[in-house]
């Protein structure tokens, strides 16, 4: 088919071996041993195929608690061990032998969020075309330092954080991503980082129609007045059977830990060795050891409507840890729940390399809005299903979804005739993301979310609920204005009692 003047492609999972290049550690052996714990199945407490990404939740007419539970299958599937490709997996492929938290060579098994596509792999210079083959991992510069003796699991490369390279020179070096505003420094002196994924459907989606290029966004809102819409199963896509659910995107954030001085808190986290490239695109910092300490995660299925699902998860030392373990986030004695204005203090955002020496002022975080007892409750019903692995040391923080029965604050999103628009509007943020704005929904910023060049007056039929469009190359005049005044967004917040945007303005109050 052909829409937006550009035919839609299909995207090829073909089998290449992701390694890192000879300085990194060299490549993996073919015979390199398959991760530990393979033999054995995976927890049957987690069920029989807990690492199959759920299409859809499966309940009819859902429950608030039905929504959560998805939230955390989809995070359960998403944590559950890639698949090597020296064994004949490819990106983003799950191991169905392995069990969650598998490790080997002394290293953690990628997770299979981690090795979906990069999403600067994919919005290149030029507007170039990221490739039919979904196989392409993140290229790691030759100026980066060998390993040495720090672990990687076989047959894959080391982390690389590389967010220097988006082609459009106006928007933020998004190496901090922070939400809005940047950035984000640890409690011992180290810039927190982000990184952000997109699943083989919505790649397919993005290549397909020629999304990665600004310009076919801007002939696509021309010709029809709104974008080819995101896949909500992966069906019809020549995706194999595990990679057909909808689009879904990965927004990770990670720390950096000190081998000898937090040896007893790395336990506490998902690790991986790795790289971090600074802003100038030349400068590669490492090795060193990431620890994981957020993850957004995005997704359109087929009963969410036009308003996507949304799950948040943070690691639990963030801002409340237990007792005798430090806060990465907050300082001692941060009022959580009760915060004061001298916490969540916006730093001016990073311009140029930001110093990489463990000794800058960190940032105070208070959690603001903390987890409802609701979500508790069925956080520690996972938990105790995840007992013995490293995803213990993580928790869900709220979801955002469809409204659920008798929900009394339900809202229809606009457009106001779609009822299948209806959304709980729920306030919660992920403190190591969202640590500066903290007081508001998630559709209070992507509510007004589109492609390059969408028409004004924005309308409902406009929205696309994610902002990786906007990463494309568009070298035109508008698109720089429009860029500018986003920048100025993410440096300038607006201050958490602001009138919300209109898309949120016009949401009606609906009930069952």
């Amino acid at each position: 088919m052909k829409k937006s003047g550009v035919p839609a492609l299909v995207v090829v999972l073909s089998v290449v071996a992701i390694t890192a290049c000879n300085k990194q550690g060299g490549q993996p052996s073919e015979t390199a041993p398959r991760p530990q714990a393979l033999a054995s199945k995976a927890n049957t407490a987690l069920g029989s195929t807990p690492w199959v990404v759920p299409v859809d939740v499966q309940q009819q007419n859902p429950t608030q608690t039905d929504w959560l539970n998805f939230g955390w299958q989809t995070f359960v599937s998403l944590d559950w061990p890639a698949l090597t490709p020296n064994s004949g997996g490819v990106m983003g492929q799950p191991d169905t032998s392995a069990s969650i938290g598998a490790t080997a060579n002394g290293a953690f098994v990628p997770a299979v969020w981690s090795t979906f596509r990069d999403v600067s792999t994919i919005m290149v210079a030029n507007g170039a075309d990221p490739g039919s083959s979904y196989n392409k991992p993140v290229t790691i510069a030759g100026s980066c330092q060998a390993l040495g003796g720090n672990p990687v699991a076989p047959g894959f490369q080391p982390l690389y954080v590389d967010n220097s390279s988006f082609p459009q020179a106006t928007l933020p070096k998004n190496y901090t991503n922070e939400a809005f505003t940047g950035p984000l420094v640890d409690q011992e002196g180290w810039y927190t980082l982000e990184q952000i994924f997109v699943a083989p459907s919505e790649y397919s989606y993005i290549q397909g129609n020629g999304y990665y290029l600004g310009q076919n966004q801007v002939n696509a809102y021309k010709a029809n007045g709104q974008l080819v819409g995101f896949p909500k199963n992966g069906q019809g896509m020549n995706l194999p059977a595990w990679a057909q659910y909808g689009a879904l995107e990965v927004k990770a954030t990670w720390r950096v830990l000190d081998p000898v001085a937090d040896k007893a808190v790395i336990p506490r986290y998902y690790t991986q060795w790795g790289y971090f490239m600074q802003a100038d695109g030349t400068t590669c910092q490492g090795p060193v050891l990431f620890g994981l300490i957020g993850l957004h995660i995005l997704r359109l299925t087929p009963s969410t409507g036009a308003t996507w699902f949304w799950a948040s998860f943070e690691q639990v030392d963030n801002t409340m840890p237990p007792s005798g373990t430090p806060a990465t986030l907050a300082a001692a004695n941060t009022p959580n729940g009760s915060c004061t204005n001298q916490y969540n203090v916006a730093p001016s955002a990073a311009s140029g390399n930001i110093p990489w020496n463990g000794s800058n002022a960190p940032n105070n975080i208070c959690q603001v809005t903390l987890i409802p007892s609701y979500v508790q409750a069925v956080n520690q019903t996972w938990l105790k299903q995840l007992q013995g692995t490293v995803w213990q040391y993580y928790q869900m923080v709220n979801t955002l979804n469809p409204c659920s029965p008798g929900d009394s604050s339900c809202y229809i999103f606009p457009p106001i005739n779609d009822a299948n628009s209806t959304i709980n509007l729920n306030v919660y943020a992920n403190s190591a993301i969202e640590s500066y704005f903290q007081t508001t929904t998630c559709m209070s910023c992507h509510g007004s979310a589109a492609g390059n060049g969408v028409p004004q007056p924005f309308t409902g039929t406009n929205q696309i609920f994610t902002f990786v469009l906007q990463n494309a190359y568009w070298p035109d005049a508008s698109a720089v204005e429009v860029r500018k005044k986003l920048l100025r967004l993410f440096r300038n917040p607006p201050p958490a009692k602001l009138a919300a945007p209109a898309t949120i303005k016009a949401a009606t109050k609906y009930k069952n």
